[in-house]
Protein backbone atom coordinates (compact mmCIF):
# COMPACT_ATOMS: atom_id res chain seq x y z
CA UNK A 1 0.00 0.00 0.00
CA UNK A 2 1.52 3.35 -1.03
CA UNK A 3 1.82 6.40 1.21
CA UNK A 4 -1.34 8.09 -0.14
CA UNK A 5 -3.46 4.99 0.40
CA UNK A 6 -1.99 4.43 3.87
CA UNK A 7 -2.85 8.00 4.84
CA UNK A 8 -6.43 7.63 3.53
CA UNK A 9 -6.98 4.46 5.57
CA UNK A 10 -5.39 5.97 8.69
CA UNK A 11 -7.53 9.12 8.53
CA UNK A 12 -10.72 7.10 8.03
CA UNK A 13 -9.97 4.90 11.04
CA UNK A 14 -9.11 7.90 13.21
CA UNK A 15 -12.45 9.45 12.29
CA UNK A 16 -14.26 6.22 13.12
CA UNK A 17 -12.53 5.90 16.50
CA UNK A 18 -13.61 9.44 17.27
CA UNK A 19 -17.26 8.54 16.63
CA UNK A 20 -17.46 5.57 19.02
CA UNK A 21 -16.90 5.22 22.80
CA UNK A 22 -13.43 4.22 23.94
CA UNK A 23 -14.86 1.00 25.36
CA UNK A 24 -15.50 -0.12 21.76
CA UNK A 25 -11.93 0.56 20.58
CA UNK A 26 -10.38 -2.83 21.49
CA UNK A 27 -12.92 -4.91 19.50
CA UNK A 28 -12.96 -2.26 16.79
CA UNK A 29 -9.19 -2.66 16.40
CA UNK A 30 -9.49 -6.44 16.36
CA UNK A 31 -12.12 -6.30 13.62
CA UNK A 32 -10.09 -3.77 11.63
CA UNK A 33 -6.96 -5.95 11.63
CA UNK A 34 -8.96 -9.00 10.53
CA UNK A 35 -10.72 -7.03 7.78
CA UNK A 36 -7.42 -5.44 6.68
CA UNK A 37 -5.81 -8.86 6.33
CA UNK A 38 -8.86 -10.21 4.45
CA UNK A 39 -8.84 -7.35 1.94
CA UNK A 40 -5.06 -7.01 1.61
CA UNK A 41 -4.01 -6.07 -1.93
CA UNK A 42 -7.68 -5.63 -2.95
CA UNK A 43 -8.71 -2.28 -4.41
CA UNK A 44 -11.97 -0.51 -5.05
CA UNK A 45 -12.89 0.42 -8.62
CA UNK A 46 -11.61 3.96 -8.07
CA UNK A 47 -8.23 2.61 -7.00
CA UNK A 48 -8.41 3.09 -3.22
CA UNK A 49 -7.63 0.15 -0.91
CA UNK A 50 -10.75 -1.97 -0.44
CA UNK A 51 -10.53 -1.63 3.34
CA UNK A 52 -11.70 1.98 2.98
CA UNK A 53 -15.17 0.71 2.04
CA UNK A 54 -15.98 -1.21 5.26
CA UNK A 55 -14.52 1.66 7.30
CA UNK A 56 -16.78 4.15 5.50
CA UNK A 57 -19.82 1.90 6.00
CA UNK A 58 -19.05 1.79 9.73
CA UNK A 59 -18.72 5.60 9.67
CA UNK A 60 -22.14 6.00 8.03
CA UNK A 61 -23.68 3.88 10.78
CA UNK A 62 -21.83 5.68 13.57
CA UNK A 63 -21.93 9.31 12.39
CA UNK A 64 -25.08 9.52 10.24
CA UNK A 65 -27.48 6.85 11.50
CA UNK A 66 -26.97 7.02 15.26
CA UNK A 67 -25.32 3.62 15.82
CA UNK A 68 -22.11 4.94 17.37
CA UNK A 69 -22.84 3.08 20.62
CA UNK A 70 -23.93 -0.12 18.94
CA UNK A 71 -20.66 -2.05 19.07
CA UNK A 72 -22.07 -5.05 17.21
CA UNK A 73 -23.24 -2.97 14.25
CA UNK A 74 -19.99 -1.01 13.90
CA UNK A 75 -17.86 -4.17 14.16
CA UNK A 76 -20.11 -6.04 11.71
CA UNK A 77 -19.72 -3.15 9.25
CA UNK A 78 -15.94 -3.57 9.31
CA UNK A 79 -16.29 -7.30 8.68
CA UNK A 80 -19.29 -7.28 6.34
CA UNK A 81 -17.34 -8.03 3.12
CA UNK A 82 -14.51 -10.09 4.64
CA UNK A 83 -16.21 -13.47 4.12
CA UNK A 84 -17.39 -12.61 0.62
CA UNK A 85 -14.02 -11.38 -0.64
CA UNK A 86 -11.50 -13.67 1.07
CA UNK A 87 -10.87 -17.14 2.42
CA UNK A 88 -12.29 -16.10 5.80
CA UNK A 89 -15.36 -18.09 6.86
CA UNK A 90 -18.26 -17.29 9.15
CA UNK A 91 -17.12 -20.16 11.38
CA UNK A 92 -13.87 -18.27 11.97
CA UNK A 93 -15.69 -15.05 12.88
CA UNK A 94 -18.08 -16.60 15.39
CA UNK A 95 -15.62 -17.67 18.15
CA UNK A 96 -13.98 -14.23 18.31
CA UNK A 97 -16.90 -11.86 17.74
CA UNK A 98 -19.95 -13.88 18.82
CA UNK A 99 -23.25 -14.96 17.25
CA UNK A 100 -24.91 -11.49 16.84
CA UNK A 101 -22.06 -10.09 14.73
CA UNK A 102 -21.82 -13.34 12.78
CA UNK A 103 -25.56 -13.14 12.00
CA UNK A 104 -25.21 -9.56 10.75
CA UNK A 105 -22.25 -10.45 8.53
CA UNK A 106 -23.99 -13.54 7.14
CA UNK A 107 -27.11 -11.52 6.31
CA UNK A 108 -25.29 -9.05 4.04
CA UNK A 109 -22.95 -11.61 2.43
CA UNK A 110 -23.86 -12.47 -1.15
CA UNK A 111 -24.98 -16.01 -1.84
CA UNK A 112 -22.15 -18.20 -3.16
CA UNK A 113 -22.68 -19.26 -6.74
CA UNK A 114 -22.10 -22.99 -6.36
CA UNK A 115 -24.44 -23.67 -9.26
CA UNK A 116 -24.88 -21.76 -12.49
CA UNK A 117 -27.59 -19.14 -12.09
CA UNK A 118 -28.64 -16.04 -13.95
CA UNK A 119 -27.76 -12.68 -12.45
CA UNK A 120 -31.40 -11.96 -11.43
CA UNK A 121 -31.59 -15.38 -9.73
CA UNK A 122 -28.40 -14.67 -7.78
CA UNK A 123 -29.70 -11.27 -6.77
CA UNK A 124 -32.99 -12.73 -5.59
CA UNK A 125 -31.20 -15.47 -3.63
CA UNK A 126 -29.10 -12.78 -1.93
CA UNK A 127 -32.27 -10.86 -1.01
CA UNK A 128 -33.76 -14.06 0.37
CA UNK A 129 -30.74 -14.44 2.62
CA UNK A 130 -30.98 -10.80 3.70
CA UNK A 131 -34.63 -11.04 4.75
CA UNK A 132 -34.18 -14.45 6.34
CA UNK A 133 -31.34 -13.01 8.44
CA UNK A 134 -33.54 -10.03 9.30
CA UNK A 135 -35.94 -12.39 11.03
CA UNK A 136 -33.16 -13.23 13.46
CA UNK A 137 -31.71 -9.71 13.71
CA UNK A 138 -33.58 -6.94 11.86
CA UNK A 139 -30.59 -4.58 12.18
CA UNK A 140 -29.15 -6.38 9.16
CA UNK A 141 -31.49 -4.30 6.95
CA UNK A 142 -29.93 -1.06 8.20
CA UNK A 143 -26.42 -2.47 7.79
CA UNK A 144 -27.25 -3.37 4.19
CA UNK A 145 -28.60 0.12 3.52
CA UNK A 146 -25.41 1.71 4.89
CA UNK A 147 -23.41 -0.55 2.58
CA UNK A 148 -25.54 0.45 -0.41
CA UNK A 149 -25.30 4.16 0.46
CA UNK A 150 -21.51 4.07 0.29
CA UNK A 151 -21.59 2.03 -2.93
CA UNK A 152 -23.81 4.67 -4.53
CA UNK A 153 -21.68 7.53 -3.23
CA UNK A 154 -18.66 5.99 -4.96
CA UNK A 155 -20.38 4.62 -8.07
CA UNK A 156 -18.50 7.06 -10.33
CA UNK A 157 -15.40 4.93 -9.74
CA UNK A 158 -16.96 2.05 -11.70
CA UNK A 159 -15.76 2.29 -15.29
CA UNK A 160 -18.28 -0.14 -16.80
CA UNK A 161 -21.46 1.88 -17.65
CA UNK A 162 -23.63 -1.26 -17.76
CA UNK A 163 -22.54 -2.28 -14.28
CA UNK A 164 -23.18 1.24 -13.02
CA UNK A 165 -26.71 1.17 -14.42
CA UNK A 166 -27.36 -2.30 -13.04
CA UNK A 167 -26.38 -1.27 -9.51
CA UNK A 168 -28.33 2.01 -9.72
CA UNK A 169 -31.47 0.28 -11.02
CA UNK A 170 -31.38 -2.35 -8.26
CA UNK A 171 -30.94 0.42 -5.71
CA UNK A 172 -33.92 2.31 -7.12
CA UNK A 173 -36.06 -0.84 -7.28
CA UNK A 174 -35.28 -2.26 -3.84
CA UNK A 175 -33.09 -0.24 -1.49
CA UNK A 176 -34.50 3.27 -1.89
CA UNK A 177 -38.07 2.02 -1.25
CA UNK A 178 -36.77 -0.10 1.64
CA UNK A 179 -35.25 3.01 3.23
CA UNK A 180 -38.65 4.69 2.85
CA UNK A 181 -40.37 1.75 4.54
CA UNK A 182 -37.92 2.10 7.43
CA UNK A 183 -38.74 5.81 7.64
CA UNK A 184 -35.21 6.86 6.66
CA UNK A 185 -36.10 9.89 4.54
CA UNK A 186 -32.57 11.29 4.36
CA UNK A 187 -31.16 7.99 3.08
CA UNK A 188 -34.04 7.58 0.60
CA UNK A 189 -33.47 11.02 -0.94
CA UNK A 190 -29.73 10.38 -1.14
CA UNK A 191 -30.19 7.02 -2.89
CA UNK A 192 -32.93 8.24 -5.25
CA UNK A 193 -31.02 11.30 -6.41
CA UNK A 194 -27.80 9.35 -7.00
CA UNK A 195 -29.68 6.66 -8.94
CA UNK A 196 -31.43 9.36 -10.97
CA UNK A 197 -28.08 10.97 -11.81
CA UNK A 198 -26.64 7.62 -12.84
CA UNK A 199 -29.57 6.30 -14.87
CA UNK A 200 -30.64 9.56 -16.52
CA UNK A 201 -27.69 11.95 -16.30
CA UNK A 202 -29.01 14.44 -18.88
CA UNK A 203 -32.44 14.75 -17.27
CA UNK A 204 -30.78 15.03 -13.86
CA UNK A 205 -28.44 17.79 -15.03
CA UNK A 206 -31.23 19.70 -16.81
CA UNK A 207 -33.51 19.54 -13.77
CA UNK A 208 -30.72 20.53 -11.38
CA UNK A 209 -29.92 23.52 -13.57
CA UNK A 210 -33.59 24.54 -13.78
CA UNK A 211 -33.95 24.41 -9.99
CA UNK A 212 -30.63 25.98 -8.99
CA UNK A 213 -32.12 29.45 -8.71
CA UNK A 214 -33.25 30.89 -5.38
CA UNK A 215 -36.75 29.96 -4.12
CA UNK A 216 -39.46 32.22 -5.56
CA UNK A 217 -40.17 35.40 -3.62
CA UNK A 218 -43.64 34.10 -2.73
CA UNK A 219 -42.10 31.24 -0.73
CA UNK A 220 -39.71 33.48 1.16
CA UNK A 221 -42.55 35.90 1.93
CA UNK A 222 -44.79 33.08 3.18
CA UNK A 223 -42.07 31.72 5.49
CA UNK A 224 -41.47 35.19 6.94
CA UNK A 225 -45.19 35.78 7.52
CA UNK A 226 -45.68 32.38 9.19
CA UNK A 227 -42.72 33.07 11.48
CA UNK A 228 -44.13 36.46 12.50
CA UNK A 229 -47.66 35.10 13.07
CA UNK A 230 -46.37 32.29 15.28
CA UNK A 231 -44.18 34.68 17.25
CA UNK A 232 -47.19 36.96 17.75
CA UNK A 233 -49.09 33.99 19.25
CA UNK A 234 -46.20 33.13 21.56
CA UNK A 235 -45.15 29.97 19.67
CA UNK A 236 -41.41 29.52 19.36
CA UNK A 237 -40.73 27.96 15.98
CA UNK A 238 -37.99 27.27 13.47
CA UNK A 239 -39.36 27.75 9.95
CA UNK A 240 -37.50 26.84 6.78
CA UNK A 241 -37.92 25.72 3.18
CA UNK A 242 -37.02 22.10 2.46
CA UNK A 243 -36.25 21.46 -1.22
CA UNK A 244 -37.80 18.25 -2.46
CA UNK A 245 -35.54 15.68 -4.06
CA UNK A 246 -34.82 16.02 -7.76
CA UNK A 247 -36.11 12.50 -8.33
CA UNK A 248 -39.49 13.16 -6.67
CA UNK A 249 -39.91 16.33 -8.76
CA UNK A 250 -38.95 14.42 -11.91
CA UNK A 251 -41.58 11.75 -11.18
CA UNK A 252 -44.18 14.45 -10.65
CA UNK A 253 -43.27 16.05 -13.99
CA UNK A 254 -43.68 12.68 -15.74
CA UNK A 255 -47.01 11.95 -14.03
CA UNK A 256 -48.42 15.39 -14.84
CA UNK A 257 -46.82 15.47 -18.30
CA UNK A 258 -45.85 19.07 -17.71
CA UNK A 259 -42.83 21.40 -17.62
CA UNK A 260 -40.68 21.91 -14.54
CA UNK A 261 -41.63 25.59 -14.44
CA UNK A 262 -45.26 24.63 -13.77
CA UNK A 263 -44.46 22.49 -10.73
CA UNK A 264 -45.36 24.85 -7.88
CA UNK A 265 -44.49 22.63 -4.92
CA UNK A 266 -40.76 22.21 -5.36
CA UNK A 267 -40.42 23.10 -1.69
CA UNK A 268 -42.14 22.07 1.52
CA UNK A 269 -42.39 24.58 4.34
CA UNK A 270 -41.12 22.93 7.52
CA UNK A 271 -42.20 24.34 10.87
CA UNK A 272 -40.43 22.86 13.90
CA UNK A 273 -42.02 23.61 17.30
CA UNK A 274 -41.45 22.40 20.84
CA UNK A 275 -44.38 20.08 21.62
CA UNK A 276 -47.38 18.13 20.33
CA UNK A 277 -49.68 20.88 21.64
CA UNK A 278 -47.66 23.54 19.83
CA UNK A 279 -48.03 21.55 16.57
CA UNK A 280 -51.84 21.81 16.71
CA UNK A 281 -51.72 25.46 17.78
CA UNK A 282 -49.41 26.16 14.84
CA UNK A 283 -51.83 24.47 12.45
CA UNK A 284 -54.59 26.77 13.72
CA UNK A 285 -52.44 29.88 13.27
CA UNK A 286 -51.55 28.93 9.69
CA UNK A 287 -55.18 28.16 8.80
CA UNK A 288 -56.26 31.45 10.35
CA UNK A 289 -53.85 33.28 8.09
CA UNK A 290 -54.18 31.24 4.84
CA UNK A 291 -56.98 29.29 3.19
CA UNK A 292 -56.52 25.53 3.78
CA UNK A 293 -57.12 22.94 1.07
CA UNK A 294 -59.29 20.64 3.17
CA UNK A 295 -58.56 17.37 1.40
CA UNK A 296 -54.82 17.85 1.97
CA UNK A 297 -54.95 18.09 5.77
CA UNK A 298 -53.37 14.97 7.30
CA UNK A 299 -52.80 14.26 10.99
CA UNK A 300 -49.87 11.84 11.19
CA UNK A 301 -49.39 12.69 14.87
CA UNK A 302 -52.63 11.10 16.00
CA UNK A 303 -52.23 8.39 13.34
CA UNK A 304 -48.50 7.86 12.65
CA UNK A 305 -47.44 6.14 9.47
CA UNK A 306 -46.45 2.52 9.82
CA UNK A 307 -42.75 3.44 9.79
CA UNK A 308 -43.27 5.79 12.75
CA UNK A 309 -43.38 9.06 10.81
CA UNK A 310 -45.30 11.82 12.62
CA UNK A 311 -46.26 15.31 11.48
CA UNK A 312 -49.19 17.53 10.66
CA UNK A 313 -49.47 18.09 6.92
CA UNK A 314 -51.53 20.83 5.35
CA UNK A 315 -51.69 22.67 2.04
CA UNK A 316 -52.77 26.31 2.10
CA UNK A 317 -53.32 29.03 -0.48
CA UNK A 318 -51.77 32.43 0.13
CA UNK A 319 -51.79 35.21 -2.48
CA UNK A 320 -52.92 32.64 -5.10
CA UNK A 321 -49.93 30.35 -4.43
CA UNK A 322 -50.21 26.87 -2.89
CA UNK A 323 -47.84 25.96 -0.06
CA UNK A 324 -47.29 22.51 1.42
CA UNK A 325 -46.59 22.78 5.16
CA UNK A 326 -45.18 20.12 7.52
CA UNK A 327 -45.41 20.77 11.27
CA UNK A 328 -43.27 18.68 13.65
CA UNK A 329 -41.40 18.63 16.93
CA UNK A 330 -37.59 18.18 16.76
CA UNK A 331 -37.88 14.48 17.66
CA UNK A 332 -40.54 13.94 14.97
CA UNK A 333 -38.30 15.65 12.42
CA UNK A 334 -35.37 13.43 13.38
CA UNK A 335 -37.60 10.36 13.15
CA UNK A 336 -38.69 11.43 9.67
CA UNK A 337 -35.08 11.79 8.55
CA UNK A 338 -33.55 8.69 10.14
CA UNK A 339 -36.56 6.46 10.84
CA UNK A 340 -36.20 3.40 13.03
CA UNK A 341 -32.49 4.10 13.40
CA UNK A 342 -33.45 6.87 15.86
CA UNK A 343 -35.46 4.61 18.16
CA UNK A 344 -32.68 4.17 20.65
CA UNK A 345 -31.93 5.33 24.16
CA UNK A 346 -34.66 3.76 26.26
CA UNK A 347 -35.97 0.24 26.68
CA UNK A 348 -39.39 1.27 25.34
CA UNK A 349 -37.94 2.89 22.21
CA UNK A 350 -35.61 -0.07 21.61
CA UNK A 351 -38.57 -2.43 21.87
CA UNK A 352 -40.54 -0.31 19.42
CA UNK A 353 -37.63 -0.40 16.95
CA UNK A 354 -37.20 -4.17 17.27
CA UNK A 355 -40.93 -4.79 16.90
CA UNK A 356 -41.24 -2.67 13.73
CA UNK A 357 -38.13 -4.14 12.13
CA UNK A 358 -39.26 -7.65 13.03
CA UNK A 359 -42.69 -7.03 11.51
CA UNK A 360 -41.05 -5.89 8.29
CA UNK A 361 -38.72 -8.87 8.22
CA UNK A 362 -41.51 -11.40 8.75
CA UNK A 363 -43.30 -10.66 5.46
CA UNK A 364 -40.84 -12.96 3.68
CA UNK A 365 -41.78 -16.61 3.08
CA UNK A 366 -38.42 -18.43 2.90
CA UNK A 367 -40.01 -21.30 0.97
CA UNK A 368 -41.51 -19.10 -1.73
CA UNK A 369 -40.13 -19.28 -5.30
CA UNK A 370 -37.52 -16.62 -6.05
CA UNK A 371 -39.68 -14.89 -8.68
CA UNK A 372 -42.59 -14.67 -6.23
CA UNK A 373 -40.28 -13.22 -3.57
CA UNK A 374 -39.05 -10.39 -5.79
CA UNK A 375 -42.54 -9.54 -7.04
CA UNK A 376 -43.91 -9.55 -3.49
CA UNK A 377 -41.02 -7.41 -2.28
CA UNK A 378 -41.64 -4.79 -4.96
CA UNK A 379 -45.35 -4.77 -4.19
CA UNK A 380 -44.74 -4.20 -0.49
CA UNK A 381 -42.06 -1.56 -1.00
CA UNK A 382 -44.03 0.63 -3.41
CA UNK A 383 -47.48 0.51 -1.82
CA UNK A 384 -49.07 3.61 -0.32
CA UNK A 385 -50.70 3.48 3.10
CA UNK A 386 -54.03 4.36 4.67
CA UNK A 387 -55.19 4.37 8.29
CA UNK A 388 -58.54 2.90 9.35
CA UNK A 389 -59.82 2.86 12.93
CA UNK A 390 -61.26 0.30 15.33
CA UNK A 391 -64.48 1.15 17.21
CA UNK A 392 -62.26 2.26 20.14
CA UNK A 393 -60.37 4.66 17.86
CA UNK A 394 -57.13 2.68 17.53
CA UNK A 395 -55.49 3.25 14.12
CA UNK A 396 -54.71 0.26 11.89
CA UNK A 397 -52.27 1.09 9.08
CA UNK A 398 -52.89 -0.85 5.86
CA UNK A 399 -51.83 -0.68 2.21
CA UNK A 400 -53.93 1.40 -0.14
CA UNK A 401 -56.74 -0.76 -1.56
CA UNK A 402 -56.94 -2.97 1.55
CA UNK A 403 -60.26 -4.54 2.42
CA UNK A 404 -62.25 -5.11 5.58
CA UNK A 405 -60.78 -8.62 5.53
CA UNK A 406 -57.23 -7.22 5.67
CA UNK A 407 -58.30 -5.03 8.58
CA UNK A 408 -59.67 -8.05 10.45
CA UNK A 409 -56.44 -10.03 10.04
CA UNK A 410 -54.40 -6.99 11.12
CA UNK A 411 -56.36 -6.76 14.38
CA UNK A 412 -56.26 -10.49 15.25
CA UNK A 413 -55.79 -13.77 13.42
CA UNK A 414 -59.06 -15.28 14.71
CA UNK A 415 -60.98 -12.16 13.70
CA UNK A 416 -59.73 -12.57 10.13
CA UNK A 417 -60.32 -16.32 9.98
CA UNK A 418 -64.00 -15.94 10.94
CA UNK A 419 -64.69 -12.59 9.25
CA UNK A 420 -68.16 -12.52 7.69
CA UNK A 421 -68.40 -8.81 7.03
CA UNK A 422 -68.91 -5.77 9.23
CA UNK A 423 -69.65 -2.08 9.36
CA UNK A 424 -67.69 0.72 7.68
CA UNK A 425 -68.66 4.12 9.10
CA UNK A 426 -71.86 2.51 10.39
CA UNK A 427 -72.88 1.00 7.05
CA UNK A 428 -73.04 -2.71 6.32
CA UNK A 429 -70.07 -4.05 4.34
CA UNK A 430 -68.79 -7.35 2.94
CA UNK A 431 -65.37 -8.80 3.87
CA UNK A 432 -64.06 -7.57 0.52
CA UNK A 433 -65.22 -3.95 0.81
CA UNK A 434 -62.30 -1.59 0.14
CA UNK A 435 -61.32 0.82 2.92
CA UNK A 436 -60.43 4.50 2.66
CA UNK A 437 -58.35 6.73 4.87
CA UNK A 438 -60.12 7.49 8.16
CA UNK A 439 -62.82 4.80 7.92
CA UNK A 440 -64.20 3.51 11.22
CA UNK A 441 -64.44 -0.28 10.93
CA UNK A 442 -66.30 -2.86 13.00
CA UNK A 443 -65.67 -6.52 12.09
CA UNK A 444 -68.39 -9.14 12.39
CA UNK A 445 -67.61 -12.85 12.70
CA UNK A 446 -69.44 -16.14 12.28
CA UNK A 447 -68.60 -19.48 13.87
CA UNK A 448 -69.40 -21.18 10.56
CA UNK A 449 -67.10 -18.89 8.56
CA UNK A 450 -63.64 -20.01 7.40
CA UNK A 451 -61.12 -18.88 4.76
CA UNK A 452 -61.90 -19.78 1.16
CA UNK A 453 -59.77 -19.84 -1.97
CA UNK A 454 -61.31 -16.70 -3.45
CA UNK A 455 -60.22 -14.70 -0.39
CA UNK A 456 -56.72 -14.63 -1.85
CA UNK A 457 -57.99 -12.51 -4.76
CA UNK A 458 -59.06 -9.75 -2.37
CA UNK A 459 -56.44 -9.85 0.40
CA UNK A 460 -53.87 -7.08 -0.07
CA UNK A 461 -51.65 -7.54 2.99
CA UNK A 462 -48.98 -10.19 3.19
CA UNK A 463 -50.15 -11.16 6.68
CA UNK A 464 -53.68 -11.93 5.46
CA UNK A 465 -52.44 -13.84 2.41
CA UNK A 466 -49.99 -15.88 4.48
CA UNK A 467 -52.62 -16.87 7.07
CA UNK A 468 -55.22 -17.71 4.42
CA UNK A 469 -52.74 -19.92 2.53
CA UNK A 470 -51.68 -21.56 5.78
CA UNK A 471 -55.28 -22.49 6.57
CA UNK A 472 -56.05 -23.70 3.02
CA UNK A 473 -52.91 -25.88 2.94
CA UNK A 474 -53.72 -27.44 6.30
CA UNK A 475 -57.29 -28.05 5.21
CA UNK A 476 -56.05 -29.79 2.05
CA UNK A 477 -53.58 -32.05 3.87
CA UNK A 478 -56.13 -32.95 6.54
CA UNK A 479 -58.81 -33.75 3.98
CA UNK A 480 -61.26 -31.28 5.40
CA UNK A 481 -61.71 -27.74 6.56
CA UNK A 482 -60.13 -26.79 9.87
CA UNK A 483 -58.69 -23.86 11.76
CA UNK A 484 -54.98 -23.64 12.57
Amino acid sequence: MDAVATTAVKKAMEKLRGCVPQSVHPQLGQAYHLAYASHEEQKRDAGLPYITHPIEVALILASELGFSRDEEMVVAALLHDAVEDSELSLQEIAPTFGPPITTLVRGVTKVEDNVKRTRPARRTATLQRLFSAAREDPRVLILKLADRVHNMRTIEGIRDPERQERIAQETLDVYAPLSHLLGMGRIRRDLENRCFGCLQPEAHADLAHALESEPPEAFRHFVDVVGRELQHDGIRARTRLQAKSLFSIYRKILRANTAVTSIDDRYAVEVIVSSHDACYRTLGVIHRHSQPVMEHIKDFIASPKRNGYQALHTTVIDRNVRFEVHIQTPSMNRMGELGVATLKGSELREERRRRWLQELAEWHDPDAPTRQLLNELKRILFVREIAAFTPKGDPIVLPEGASLLDFAFAVHTDLGMRCSGGLINGRSATPFSVLNWGDKVEVRTSESQYPQQNWLRYAKTYRAQRLIRYHLNRAKTSGGLMFP
